[in-house]
């Protein structure tokens, strides 16, 4: 039985909501957990260490899904190496600005993260924005406004640690990659692509470790002997890094960058919520903030399915 082209377009976009549901969840645990994670680890080691787990867990799943060949590295080298880099830069900047910030104010200014990636899109491709895309921008802003209040009037006052704004740019180096993740490869699976870029960001971020260590600029990772500790990092390696990496690119290539990055906005929401498995107890302003800003997600998403149904 045939299936029209409007259904087919709407599960595809209802699989790209599902994919950004979980880049939200998973993406929302690596700000606590990372913040908690700098406590014990460097900052390049442990982001080794984290994308070698990530690196094994997709390349395990590209296996199963599409064979052992699919593990063959197809472009060329320049891009290789340039996606990679790419790739560890933004790791690398996130968390240095997520070790000078609260871990809820650097979620917080993460709902302007769009307004960086739209005009990185904009600069780097001249595509124009989506009908609707003001208004969910606006509702999305809004409710990172409402984050930022909780730290001046809300109970249990967030301060601002300075790193906030490396978080937040650190947005135009992640639509940069993830525009070239869906240029550079030639009908790749969106597994492979994430797969070929951690791979290659896993070099960089080992040889780079491998000198800090070396001079005794940074400490080795395996000094930490705590099993809690290198559970909580694996596990962010493995959900974030690797299946959040993999599907952001689906949900990149399927809804464009700009708006997939309108999505992002679910980190604050999410990061608030697993912040309260490490004591934080999230106060009105977080809630109602995170809420609009879901808002803006949402009605971007409903003005989508209504241009599929046309």
């Amino acid at each position: 039985m045939s299936t029209s082209p409007g259904a087919r377009d709407r599960r595809h976009m209802l699989g790209a909501f599902a994919a950004m549901v979980f880049v939200g969840l998973s993406w929302g645990a690596n700000v606590p957990v990372s913040k908690v994670m700098l406590q014990h680890f460097d900052i390049v080691p442990m982001l080794a260490i984290r994308t070698l787990a990530a690196v094994a867990t997709l390349g395990l799943l590209l296996v199963l899904v599409e064979g052992v060949g699919k593990l063959r590295i197809e472009i060329g080298l320049k891009r290789f190496l340039l996606i990679g880099l790419m790739m560890s830069g933004f790791f690398t900047i996130f968390t240095l600005g997520i070790q000078f910030s609260n871990p809820i104010s650097a979620a917080a200014v993460q709902v302007a993260g769009p307004l960086v990636a739209a005009v990185t899109v904009r600069l780097a491709t001249g595509m124009r924005f989506d009908p609707g895309f003001g208004v969910a921008l606006a509702l999305t802003l809004t409710g990172g406004a409402i984050l930022a209040a909780g730290s001046l009037f809300g109970r249990g006052a967030l301060t601002l640690g300075g790193g906030e704004i490396i978080v937040l740019l650190s947005n135009a180096l992640w639509t940069v990659y993830s525009l070239k993740a869906q240029a550079w490869f030639d009908r790749a699976s969106q597994l492979h692509r994430a797969y070929v870029a951690s791979f290659s960001a896993l070099g960089w971020m080992a040889v780079l470790s491998l000198v800090l260590v070396g001079f005794g600029w940074a400490s080795s990772p395996f000094a930490v002997t705590d099993g809690w500790v290198w559970s909580q990092l694996l596990l962010v390696a493995v959900f974030a890094s690797g299946m959040g990496a993999y599907l952001w690119n689906v949900g990149a290539s399927r809804l464009g960058v700009a708006i997939a990055s309108l999505w992002v906005n679910l980190v604050p929401f999410f990061a608030v919520l697993w912040s309260m498995t490490y004591g934080f107890i999230p106060n009105a302003y977080q809630i109602a903030g995170g809420l609009v800003a879901l808002s803006g997600v949402v009605y971007m998403q409903w003005r989508k399915l209504q241009t599929t149904k046309r």
